[in-house]
């Protein structure tokens, strides 16, 4: 009987002691999404000046943190060939709330680096 109580307890303990990504959240996260077919070594995020290294084509960045962060951002990306840039046509004034979001990137026809902002679940 003791050993069922003992279990029963030590189950409660794991069950409320752990936690999942939304529990501690207190900025803005952002992460980035290589939608293309090239290695991306430097993704920046100019407004910010923060830097995403080593994303390999059809892979995510880890997660940073902002305090202050927008839908749609002027980016800097750098590839083993070449020098993207992108600069969003509207620019918002409403900053992200607190949570998770990804910033997809994608190149069309010509080059041309195309943003989708994307809230994560």
């Amino acid at each position: 009987m003791k050993r069922v109580v003992l279990f029963a307890v030590i189950c409660l303990g794991v069950l409320f002691s752990c936690t999942d990504r939304d529990d501690e959240v207190n900025l803005v996260n952002i992460r980035v999404q290589n939608s293309t077919e090239v290695f991306f070594s430097e993704v920046r995020i100019v407004e910010n000046d923060t830097v995403y290294e080593n994303i390999e084509a059809g892979e995510f960045s880890e997660y940073m943190e902002f305090e202050r962060a927008y839908a749609y951002t002027a980016l800097s990306i750098l590839t083993d060939s070449t020098s993207l840039n992108y600069v969003p046509v509207e620019m918002s004034m409403d900053t992200l709330p607190i949570g998770f979001y990804t910033y997809e990137i994608s190149l069309d026809e010509e080059n041309q680096v195309n943003l989708t902002f994307k809230i994560d679940n």
